[in-house]
């Protein structure tokens, strides 16, 4: 026999036995057996303790003991939606002193600036709504942060949004928005680049804005310090747990007390009453960010499809919480599934 011939008889062997085991494991259950089995809470606490690094074991085991218990209520969500330009004045307001800057009015040209949105922009899949950004210009423009740093560009138009919002705040080049995503090209538009919007719709603000890919969360900590930010803002992949990776990954460079932005926190609830209700809206219905707003156990503020949650003051706080959001199934590819639970472990060390 050929030596072609045996490799082709050898190839097609070891197909069979493939094809052979995975009927087998489908009919056995055993890759969904594997899955619950590493969704139980001490089977994720014991791999938080094996994958901790050395000098933060001690606080991640105390961590993973805490993840056993029953959590304590999280704190009441406070809300403050702005569902028009006619109620941008009264909500600012509102959110203002939910801040804890009360008295503070939106800056000069600010509502002039928002009017125009609606000649400026061309809506694209994706983007974020009209009440999604009168809430992200209010709450950049109350706290006012020298920067910024988002986490999933798409079109570039929330990234605007931010940079208009600093520029009023502290005039041109005197602010910064960083915006990283995954992707050189656009994933809704593969025939544009991440971020395209950002010249043609705010050619004004565009060098205020500094686009990072292909890059993801992980990138933060090589462009700011630790405790450097008091804003962020994440609006990427919503499958859970990705948004609890991304906010994993970027709290350490968050100052404690910080705010970290949320974006579709009502995604799944909204795309699954539109399946029911017969729509064609094109993708199935995905909660990692509304889980993780839902779940949060601090001080948190709703705007509607869009929030903010607060970090705690001691940030290995977080510890317990994110064990117990590893519990959830994930909605990732589950071949994905390892690589994705060593990242979330990974993160916990930089909490420490």
């Amino acid at each position: 026999m050929k030596i072609g011939t045996v490799r082709e008889v050898s190839h097609a062997a070891r197909d069979w036995l493939r094809k052979v085991r995975k009927a087998g494991r489908d009919v056995f259950m055993i890759d969904r057996a594997i899955a619950a089995i590493r969704r139980l809470p001490v089977v994720i606490s014991l791999g938080a303790v094996r994958h901790a690094p050395r000098g933060c074991r001690m606080k991640i085991f105390r961590g993973a003991i805490h993840s056993l218990s029953t959590p304590a209520p999280a704190e009441p969500v406070e809300v403050c939606e702005i569902n028009s330009l006619t109620d941008f004045d009264s909500g600012f307001a509102r959110l203002a002193a939910m801040l804890g800057h009360a008295g503070r009015r939106p800056s000069p040209g600010e509502l002039e600036f928002l009017n125009s949105i609606a000649r400026r922009r061309t809506s694209y899949p994706g983007n974020i709504g009209p009440s999604d950004y009168l809430f992200l210009t209010a709450f950049v423009s109350i706290l006012a942060p020298q920067r910024v740093v988002e986490i999933g560009t798409l079109t570039g138009f929330s990234a605007g949004i931010i940079a208009a919002a600093l520029a009023r705040q502290h005039g041109s080049g005197a602010s910064c928005v960083d915006t990283i995503d995954i992707n050189v090209e656009c994933i809704i538009d593969r025939t544009r680049l991440s971020g395209f919007e950002i010249p043609e719709t705010f050619p004004e603000l565009a060098p205020l804005v500094r686009l990072h890919v292909p890059r993801n969360a992980t990138f933060v900590l090589q462009i700011a310090k630790r405790d450097e930010l008091e804003v962020t803002f994440i609006d990427a992949d919503h499958r859970h747990p990705l948004p609890l990776l991304d906010l994993l990954r970027v709290a350490p460079c968050v100052r404690s007390g910080g705010w970290i932005v949320l974006h579709d926190i009502q995604l799944g609830t909204i795309t699954r009453k539109a399946i029911e209700a017969g729509r064609n809206v094109g993708w199935e219905a995905v909660y990692g960010a509304q889980w993780l707003f839902d779940h949060w156990p601090f001080r948190k503020i709703s705007g509607g499809n869009i929030g903010a949650v607060q970090l705690p003051h001691e940030k290995s706080a977080l510890i317990p919480f994110a064990l117990r959001m590893m519990s959830i199934q994930f909605e990732t590819v589950e071949k994905y599934a390892r690589a994705t639970r060593r990242a979330l472990y990974e993160s916990l060390g930089a909490l420490c």
